[in-house]
């Protein structure tokens, strides 16, 4: 048995960097579109709502029935109406309470527990728009410059709910049967165009609504009487309201007010986009990171964005909530361009787009209108075919050179802060990813969730560790596969469909068919035993002899 590897002799052995025998972290961390699909994008969908689109099945079962459901320990699970725990599910070598993870409710086919997408990217590509150009100049010289250039797409939520049932904490990367996919930092800078470099963002101490209300350039009668603050956090819809007021396309660089608004919009964009709360506010703490406003540059958002997704999947996967808090339209961005059963049509058929996520155009006939159980079965059925392991290696150098800071990650274990915990990526899962060649990892560590600023964590986070001694020689992918399913999850859906129409009834059928096997196999024996004994009753009454008449 491999015994821990100590990274700090002289601090009570507090950090780890590895531990070959433990398989689960620490803690479970808490464009253009289609007429096809209409035109949404609430800031709050109410649980009672659980889709945007129409439910197309749901078999509740009798393990799984209630928001307060005993665990299979007898005690009853806490929090606000929790994702209901599903019990018989095995656990593997490598992920561990499988019937707490969601994917416990795609082995039934029941209906995604996520009811609450908390991203309001529209509204803040709408201001955006109507900015006067020194605004734009102004907001696009910010580490969020060349992502508020994305067109806007109307995300496929049921292939988002479908990815989310894929994601485990555990490793933090995809499980799917083929192998293992991560969410690599080299991705996200791709996709997003927003740097992980600079200062990390530290827990943020508390400001006083006045002091928020000097920095916003308002007074705080004003955010009193408009309800705009609640318990230390800035209600979005208020500074909707406030950017609405204020005559965006004209504003100058020599108004007294145009400091104030920049403030407000890039609170604005942080709220919307990245760091949600269940109560549509945002943080009035950001505001401190933006006095002067040249300190705003300074901060590694891209790191603490890059962290927010990882925490944000991890949650919502382990049922500890049913909102999707983070910025969950970057999945939908990731599958285009790994998974090829979502992948669209090209808007910019050429390689010098960047961000690399503006050149689609989606939806397509292969996504559009996604039914969840279509998109969990083409998540069940994938293979490697069906997966392009280096989506960005024909890029050119210029682009190559926009995103050289994030490519000096992969292949290697790196920890990003968000707002004072850690998040990890663990490169030597996903070394395919980087050069294509399938290799066996060691268990995942132990992975601490506090981002101390010591010299090893401080190594860990702007440059990351190196980690092939942590995986084995290079093999062929068969092997790799064999090893994987016996750790791994695998299918997770029932071997057909229940989809509405044709389908439905087909696998209404079908699974008549699997019920009743066991007797048809009775029967087949009885009919067999009656043949034979039919066949020696005849041969019987051949050879008896005739008797003579007289």
């Amino acid at each position: 048995m491999q015994r821990w590897e100590s990274v700090a002799e002289d601090r009570d052995n507090k950090y780890y960097l590895f531990n070959a025998d433990m398989v689960r972290p620490k803690r479970m961390r808490s464009g253009g579109s289609s007429s096809a699909r209409p035109e949404q994008d609430e800031d709050y969908v109410p649980p009672t709502d659980v889709e945007e689109h129409p439910i197309e099945s749901s078999r509740a079962s009798a393990s799984s029935s209630g928001a307060g459901a005993s665990s299979s320990r007898g005690r009853r699970r806490s929090g606000l109406d929790p994702v209901p725990e599903v019990l018989g599910v095995p656990d593997t070598p490598l992920l561990k309470g499988l019937g707490e993870h969601i994917s416990a409710l795609c082995r039934n086919q029941e209906r995604t527990p996520i009811s609450g997408w908390r991203c309001t990217w529209k509204n803040v590509l709408t201001f955006y728009q109507v900015a006067s150009p020194a605004l734009r100049d102004a907001l696009g010289r910010t580490p969020l410059g060349s992502f508020l250039t994305i067109p806007r797409i109307q995300s496929d939520r049921r292939l988002i709910a479908a990815l989310c049932e894929r994601w485990f904490g555990d490793t933090n990367t995809f499980h799917f049967p083929c192998c293992e996919l991560a969410i690599t930092p080299f991705d996200f800078v791709m996709l997003t165009g927003i740097q992980i470099v600079g200062e990390v963002i530290p827990p943020l101490p508390d400001i006083s609504m006045d002091q928020a209300a000097a920095l916003m350039g308002v007074s705080p009668a004003i955010v009193a009487s408009d309800s705009g603050w609640e318990a230390g956090k800035v209600k979005l819809s208020w500074l909707g309201s406030i950017l609405g007021k204020v005559a965006l396309a004209v504003i100058d660089l020599d108004s007294p007010a145009f400091t104030s608004t920049l403030r407000v919009f890039l609170l604005f964009i942080l709220g919307s986009c990245f760091f949600m709360t269940d109560r549509s506010c945002v943080d009035s703490s950001f505001l401190s990171l933006m006095d002067p406003i040249d300190r705003f540059d300074t901060f590694d958002w891209g790191g603490a964005i890059y962290a927010s997704i990882l925490a944000g999947l991890s949650r919502v996967s382990r049922g500890g909530g049913r909102s999707a808090r983070f910025f969950y339209p970057f999945l939908e961005m990731w599958a285009h361009e790994y998974l090829d059963p979502f992948r669209p049509t090209l808007r910019i058929p050429d390689i010098t787009s960047f961000p690399r996520s503006s050149r689609w155009s989606a939806p397509c006939s292969k996504v559009d209108s996604h039914l969840l159980d279509k998109a969990r079965e083409e998540l069940d059925r994938l293979t490697m075919r069906r997966v392009t392991l280096w989506p960005f290696v024909d890029l050119e150098d210029m682009i190559r050179l926009l995103c050289r800071g994030a490519r000096r990650f992969l292949g290697r274990r790196v920890a990003f802060s968000y707002l004072g915990t850690c998040e990890y990526f663990l490169g030597e899962r996903v070394l395919h990813q980087c050069d294509g060649e399938f290799r066996i990892p060691l268990p995942p560590p132990e992975m601490t969730p506090i981002l101390d600023h010591d010299a090893f964590m401080g190594e860990m986070r702007t440059a990351g560790v190196p980690i092939h001694h942590l995986a084995g020689e290079v093999v062929t992918h068969s092997f790799y596969l064999s090893w994987f399913r016996g750790v791994s999850i695998g299918p997770i859906m029932r071997p057909f469909s229940t989809r509405p129409g044709a389908t439905e009834v087909g696998g209404k059928l079908v699974e008549k068919y699997f019920q009743m096997r066991p007797l048809l196999a009775i029967l087949e024996e009885d009919n067999r035993a009656l043949t034979e004994e039919n066949v020696s009753f005849h041969h019987s009454f051949v050879m008896v002899p005739a008797i003579p008449l007289v």
